[in-house]
């Protein structure tokens, strides 16, 4: 089962990227808070995420390529293929242009208005420029890492983007010795992001098949995979502005220092999300490739297994964090924000119920059915961002983090209708297969760890480790002989051996 490319070295590999990715995260922010300040910090973050590392990407644009080079190869289409990449490529450097003006819009205009603290109100115009030249660079690179998945080596981008995301923090690390300048840091956080597509890019090239002069840049076959690209492009920007927006927002109404109490609150939400996607994230060219085979029987069993794996998975993280939010703040960035703890606990609890579309969003990705998720996403981005607003002025940083959250509770239950509607799964066979034995052992799990939370109190990196590495060992070994089973009935017959390890 452990080949190069299958499905079970892709999701370890991409785990691991996924652990590595959120230390970085979580470390880089308590850094920047003691070496350049926490307004010149709340500053760097602003930019930074605006460069284009956010999820429109990952959950936008580049779905498009992934699904339709995993698409096409399977079905031995090299024309289309070559059409796709094409037209993909246009898509992107567009988008890139398109991003870096934006951003360059805001830099000149709104930059010192939005970040006017004596501190920053030098740096903001340039930081921001420096993102925007980023974005224009960052966007098409991100090919390469889509074109890599679709050929199903999610474990060479993992790689790929581990070394990434440690040299970013590397860089940084050593110009905070050197420098207090939000710029050079920024510059300094966007270049290993594109090195990691043009990386990617040059592992995939070689074996995508591709011919001179077969493919083309435009014509009438080209629709549906511009649709779809538009599909995900409005479900990525909107996704985005969900939370980029917040920012913003943050900035606008409340202040500048202001970003770093949401980046306290967003960043161990944004493991938990991360964490969630984890299964479904190695799944996108398996359920792409399974679509094109008309083996919809086995891409709803592929769903029902991967879903019972995924809330196994990131509850256990969504008890712990609601749990033991305030000796992880204090543990991460110091006792001086621990009154925090509850706005961390907010945005984490989406994820009680959040942890069932991972998967699912995947495979409808693979399937192609988006305009129902498209409308909404986009509603649920505009319903947010006025929400965000109004509860910013009112109630201030929580305000906006009550503004992400509860449109997110609404929609929950309408997105899962269509979902599995979608994927023509029962609802009752969902609860039963995947409902029922996930979340009843981690309720009980999650009462007698309450218990003894209160009576051990862990605190500290290593406390706090040692407990959670405890509770979580002792909670998927009483799963294994379910997960194990259920992974064996997936592997039956010979075509699901090969459609799950190739």
């Amino acid at each position: 089962m452990w080949v190069a490319g299958g499905v079970p070295v892709n999701t370890v590999l991409v785990g691991t990227r996924t652990l590595v990715s959120g230390i970085v995260a979580l470390a880089l922010l308590p850094l920047l808070i003691a070496r350049i300040g926490p307004t010149p910090a709340g500053l760097f973050v602003f930019a930074s995420t605006m460069t284009g590392y956010f999820n429109a990407v990952e959950y936008g644009l580049g779905m498009t390529v992934t699904k339709y080079v995993a698409e096409h190869r399977a079905t031995g289409d090299a024309a289309q293929l070559g059409s796709v990449l094409r037209a993909s490529l246009v898509v992107l450097i567009a988008t890139g242009l398109a991003v870096g003006l934006a951003i360059t819009l805001v830099a000149v205009l709104a930059g010192q208005a939005l970040f006017g603290a004596p501190v920053v109100r030098d740096q903001a115009t340039a930081a921001l420029l420096v993102a925007a030249i980023i974005g224009v660079l960052y966007w098409p690179s991100r090919m390469g890492v889509s074109a890599l998945r679709g050929l199903e080596r999610y474990d060479l981008c993992a790689v790929i983007e581990m070394a990434g995301s440690l040299l970013t923090f590397l860089l940084i690390y050593v110009a905070t010795f050197f420098t207090r300048s939000v710029p050079i840091l920024t510059a300094l956080f966007g270049l290993p992001l594109v090195l990691e597509g043009v990386s990617a890019g040059v592992l995939a090239w070689p074996h995508l098949g591709l011919r001179r002069g077969v493919g083309r840049w435009r014509g009438t076959h080209l629709r549906p995979t511009l649709g779809f690209s538009a599909g995900m492009f409005l479900i990525g920007i909107s996704d985005t502005l969900i939370y980029e927006s917040d920012r913003a927002v943050i900035a606008t109404f409340v202040g500048a220092a202001a970003i770093v109490v949401y980046e306290i609150a967003l960043r161990p939400h944004t493991a938990v999300r991360l964490i969630s996607g984890l299964i479904g994230s190695a799944l996108l060219s398996v359920s792409a490739r399974l679509a094109a085979q008309d083996r919809a029987r086995r891409l709803r069993e592929l769903v029902l297994v991967g879903s019972l794996y995924g809330i196994v998975l990131t509850i256990p993280f969504v008890v712990l964090v609601l749990l033991l939010a305030r000796p992880i703040i204090v543990a991460w960035v110091g006792i001086g924000y621990s009154h925090y703890a509850v706005y961390v606990q907010i945005f984490v609890s989406y994820w009680l119920l959040g942890a069932n579309t991972g998967v699912l969003v995947t495979a409808i990705f693979g399937v192609g059915r988006i305009r129902v998720f498209v409308w909404m996403t986009v509603g649920g981005a505009a319903v947010t961002l006025g929400l965000s607003i109004a509860l910013a002025i009112a109630w201030g940083t929580v305000g906006v983090i009550w503004g992400t959250v509860i449109p997110a509770w609404l929609m929950f239950p309408i997105w899962m209708h269509y979902a599995l509607d979608h994927l023509r799964i029962a609802k009752i066979r969902y609860l039963r297969e995947v409902l029922v034995p996930g979340y009843l052992p981690i309720a009980a799990w999650a009462a007698a760890l309450a218990v003894v939370a209160h009576l051990l109190a862990p605190e500290g990196i290593i406390g706090l480790g040692a407990f959670c590495t405890g509770a979580l060992a002792l909670l998927w070994l009483g799963f294994l002989p379910t997960l194990r089973e259920r992974w064996r009935r997936m592997l039956i017959d010979d075509r699901a051996v090969a459609v799950v390890l190739t």
